[in-house]
């Protein structure tokens, strides 16, 4: 009896255990599109297993059991889920979706998308940056991202843009800067957007007044994305670095299929986009009379006279200039070529690309930037999984040849300036007067002799290494080197010097270099699990990072020759400096996500910062944030009550950042060689005191925001609510004068806040099959206060700051006008004390933007594809007068003709005081004393700006296949094609009477894939 229960117990499990391995075996599959067409790197996921598809669109998993739930998402598609059913060989087909929710957005150390994301991320797309003829990929973010203002300094090529963040929150810019923290493809890329060049050229005038930016030096048609973190959710990983915001720039990588590769080349021109109309010669000639008719004075020939004139008594007064269109006319003109190849297996894909772009300037032809690139990427992962290797790289030379200064600032010259002899040969004098003797002009063609060649080369490298040590335990070590040259000269020859003066301007070169090299090692540990219904990620690793940065400049002049001036050994007199400075920063970070369902998400961050430019005792802090999000769409109750909403999610955030935008070394005791021997030895004299104990400023972030998406998220609109405050001010504290030092930098207990809104609404207007059209618009609207500063009063920033006011403040006199009986500038005397002083100034106004934002529309029909971009500012901003409000109208400067709305006669209502030729007083202190010092320099500089346009035709497929050809297409683009604004002066995003402004360009070309 026991031997047959023995046997019907073996039986029944032998059964048992043939059902149970019924119930599991291999899944075979391809995953497709709804047409049939294989997706590559698709993940599918089931249980504790994953993979992803191939080139073929083809998936294996072993022992799969059968009911699991089979989970599969690709980027671009909709995520979907099924039961598996083992054994059979299924094909899975996934929806494109036309949302931007499931995108794979780049964060830091990582990715996600928009549905899950629970800090504030912007977006700007290969495509978009493509669509644009630019050189500088910066460019490519003005109008496009909320909360993000960009403006050009000049619109000489490669010259650097001014950017913000959310706004100003440093105090003392000369100590503290507010640049976002720029990073590319991992590299702290440490050059950021501080000016590179250490010699004056045409793209800043002054040095510390804009220059050339290292920007330029990244190649726009590598990058495939450039996300900007603003939030401290997304920004407090990187802890005092990320206190300014983030701008991340992910470069291009391989792709799985078959190789391709991809020609792009285009042709353009350019033009200055926007001017101003200036007085003709029979204007300026009567202008100057009236000058000295008021100042009761007669024009004279005589050097020795008060009415000294030779502008109009000796020279010809029927020639006439026009400056602007002799300086600033010239067409300029690029071109631009790149080439890619991609391809690659399921394991291993590859990029390569390279890229040449040549932009001349419109002062000449002559003269222009060249830039070479190199770029690749290599990604690979092992059959087994569990190892990942991405190894991405690029190089780029830069060759800017441009001339000494902006000619924009010789606009003003006489317009009967006699430029050439008959000969043809450069002039100094007409009539036997010097053109020095009347108010030191020059000859602007001789800039043109005056050769300034600016070289740069980035390289930069990325090494990724990740291992699987245990199901989701992922060792991951980023290795990350960066180095950034520039190489200037300047050539002062004697052909551009006026031979009056050459008795003690003597011909000079000029010599820089600089090179930073940055190295940096970034180990990482990833852990993901599954605990209840949701999903938890645990990130943590370290920074290592060395800043080695050097720069020497050599200053050679009284050559005997110009032939030697690039030889600096053959000039008489040569001065040298040199500067050297290391960096070292070090940091450990971890991250904390925990996602329920796509429903309930938590995020916290943290990092401990070392740096070097802090004393000893504050070198180390602490940063952190949370942020959390409630995806309020999934739940059942909402979908119910409210079908038309088809997404909503509320999320938040709060953290901490610093700033250590400051400079090395500040904390110490500082010396510079001086020019001074103390019995025949080199001295050196003090130019810093130290002290240890000043510490980072504190950034504290706060924000608050809805997403809707309604009718299928044809209607997105995202609603952000911010709140920075930045305290624990860096200032330089003035001293008494017998400590020997103007100032000591030091901490202050003073509060500044950033506050405002940032509105997104993107809409699919029609979603045909031949016709498309969305628009997406943003707008922000900024509010910047200095809640408190101790003791401002008695500080030198009394002058610059008023608290509970803006840190742009318009600190001035009030203007009242011209009166209407003396026909001179008024101003309010606030204490009635008959003495226009310090204690006169008002507030009035700042010249933050009340509001800012683009309106960008995507249009496709047929084969055609049009994309346009409006980009829009409500601001104040300095006028033409605040340039030419040292040249009293009726001096020998020409101005705009705007100033023809003068004061002639008592009883006159005008704009502008009467004309004097500099022989008035009072006209003199009204103007070049008073008025400078007043808000008559600020007016409306608001505009809307027809900012890119785009069109493409898209070469149909039944002729791409007949000549063997991928997607291609013919287009034009055009950039700062229309600008609509009262502003009064060149450019209202320049600001400067005296600055080139940005250009007009179109360029037609065409893509080619093979």
């Amino acid at each position: 009896m026991k031997r047959y229960i023995t046997l019907i117990i073996l039986l029944l499990s032998i059964v048992h255990s043939q059902q149970v391995f019924a119930q599991n075996a291999d899944l075979r599959g391809k995953v497709e599109t709804i047409t049939g067409q294989p997706i590559s790197g698709a993940t599918i996921s089931v249980n504790l297993q994953a993979t992803t598809s191939g080139a073929d669109g083809r998936f294996y998993l072993k022992n799969v059991s059968k009911g699991s739930q089979l989970s599969v998402t690709c980027i671009g598609y909709v995520r979907k889920t099924l039961i598996t059913e083992p054994n059979n060989d299924i094909t899975i087909k996934l929806v494109a979706t036309n949302e931007q929710l499931d995108e794979v957005v780049i964060q830091a150390y990582g990715t996600t998308t928009q549905r899950l994301n629970t800090g504030n991320i912007s977006r700007v797309t290969a495509k978009e940056i493509a669509s644009q003829p630019i050189s500088n990929p910066l460019e490519a973010l003005a109008g496009r991202v909320a909360g993000l203002t960009i403006s050009q300094t000049s619109g000489v090529p490669g010259a650097a843009l001014n950017i913000q963040i959310r706004g100003r929150s440093s105090l003392d810019q000369t100590l503290s800067q507010n640049n976002p923290l720029f990073i590319i493809d991992g590299i702290f890329f440490e050059a950021g957007n501080n000016p590179y060049n250490l010699l004056r050229s045409s793209a800043n005038n002054q040095l510390g007044q804009g220059g050339l930016s290292p920007l330029n030096n990244i190649n726009p048609a590598d990058i495939e994305s450039i996300e900007v973190l603003k939030d401290a959710d997304a920004t407090a990983i990187y802890g005092s670095k990320g206190a300014n915001g983030v701008i991340l720039i992910t470069t291009k990588k391989g792709k799985a299929g078959k190789t391709s590769v991809t020609a792009n080349v285009y042709s353009g021109f350019s033009t200055v986009a926007r001017s101003i109309k200036m007085l003709s010669t029979s204007q300026y000639v009567a202008m100057r009379k009236e000058g000295f008719k008021n100042d009761g004075i007669t024009p004279s020939r005589d050097p020795s006279d008060p009415g000294f004139a030779p502008d109009i008594t000796l020279w010809d007064t029927t020639r006439n200039t026009d400056f602007k269109k002799l300086l600033l006319g010239n067409t300029a003109h690029a071109s631009d070529a790149q080439v890619s190849l991609n391809g690659g297996s399921t394991f291993t894909q590859f990029n390569i690309s390279g890229g040449y772009h040549r932009e001349t300037n419109v002062f000449s032809n002559d003269f222009a930037d060249q830039k070479a690139s190199l770029h690749f990427s290599l990604n690979h992962i092992s059959e087994s999984k569990k190892f990942t290797l991405v190894f991405s790289g690029g190089y780029v030379d830069d060759r800017n040849d441009l001339i000494s200064a902006d000619l924009t600032k010789y606009i003003n010259l006489p317009p009967n300036l006699q430029l050439r002899d008959a000969q043809g040969n450069l002039t100094w004098q007409e009539a036997g007067i010097n053109f020095v003797n009347l108010n030191n002009i020059g000859n602007p063609l001789a800039i043109f002799n005056q050769r300034v060649s600016a070289g740069t080369e980035n390289l930069f490298s990325n090494l990724s290494l990740g291992y699987k040590i245990w199901r989701q335990l992922i060792l991951k070590v980023g290795l990350n080197y960066n180095d950034f040259r520039s190489d200037e000269s300047a050539l002062f020859p004697s052909s551009s010097i006026d031979p009056s003066l050459s008795s003690f301007t003597r011909p000079s070169s000029n010599f820089a270099n600089s090179e930073r090299r940055t190295w940096m090692a970034e180990p990482q540990l990833t852990y993901s699990a599954d605990i209840g219904k949701g999903v938890l990620n645990v990130l943590l690793g370290s920074t290592f990072e060395e800043n080695r940065y050097r720069n020497n400049i050599l200053n050679a002049t009284n050559f005997s020759s110009d032939l030697l001036l690039n030889n600096p050994a053959a000039a008489g007199t040569i001065t040298t400096s040199i500067d050297q400075q290391l960096y070292h920063y070090a940091a450990v970070f971890g991250r904390l996500n925990y996602d329920w369902q796509n429903k309930y998400l938590i995020n916290a961050t943290f990092r401990r910062d070392g740096s070097s430019r802090f004393g000893p005792g504050r070198q180390f802090a602490n940063f952190g944030a949370i942020g959390a999000a409630w995806v309020f769409s999934e739940e059942s109750v909402v979908t119910d009550a409210l079908p038309f909403i088809s997404f909503g999610k509320l999320r938040g955030s709060y953290g901490v950042t610093g700033n250590d935008q400051i400079n090395n070394y500040s904390y110490l005791n500082l010396y510079r060689n001086a020019t001074v021997t103390y019995q025949g030895q080199a001295t050196l004299i003090p130019t810093n005191l130290y002290n240890a104990d000043y510490g980072w400023e504190i950034n504290r972030k706060l924000e608050a925001a809805i997403e809707l998406g309604f009718l299928k998220d044809r209607i997105f609109l995202s609603v952000a609510a911010y709140r920075q405050r930045s305290s624990n001010q860096l200032i330089n504290y003035t001293l008494p004068r017998q400590t020997g030092f103007q100032s000591v930098i030091l901490n202050l207990p003073a509060l500044v806040q950033n506050s405002g809104l940032e509105i997104l609404l993107t809409t699919k207007n029609i979603t045909g099959k031949n016709f498309k059209w969305s628009t997406s618009v943003n707008i922000t609207l900024p509010k910047n206060r200095l809640l408190d500063f101790p003791n401002l009063g008695q500080s030198t920033y009394s002058g610059l700051y008023t608290i509970g006011q803006p840190l742009s403040v318009i600190s001035a006199f009030r203007y009242t006008g011209v009166d209407r009986q003396t026909g001179l500038y008024t101003f309010q005397d606030v204490n009635k004390d008959g003495v226009m002083d310090g204690n006169d100034y008002q507030p009035l106004g700042n010249l933050d933007p009340k509001f800012y934002g683009g309106i960008s529309n995507s249009i496709m029909f047929h084969q055609f594809q049009l994309d346009f971009l409006f980009e829009f500012k409500k601001q104040k901003g300095l006028n033409y007068l605040a340039q030419v409000a040292n040249n009293l109208p009726g001096t020998a400067a020409n101005l705009p003709a705007l100033v023809l709305d003068r004061w002639q006669k008592p009883g006159d209502n005008a704009s502008i005081q009467q004309f004097s030729a500099g022989n008035n007083f009072d006209a003199l202190i009204a103007q070049n004393v008073n008025l400078l010092q007043s808000d008559a320099l600020y007016s409306d500089a608001s505009y809307i700006r027809l900012k890119n346009v785009a069109l493409g035709y898209i070469i149909p497929e039944t002729l791409t296949k007949k000549l063997k050809l991928g997607y291609s297409k013919i287009f034009i683009n055009a950039q700062n094609l229309l600008t609509i604004t009262g502003y009064k002066g060149l450019d209202p995003e320049t600001q400067n009477f005296y600055v080139l402004p940005p250009l007009r360009t179109i360029a037609v070309g065409i893509q080619l894939t093979f």
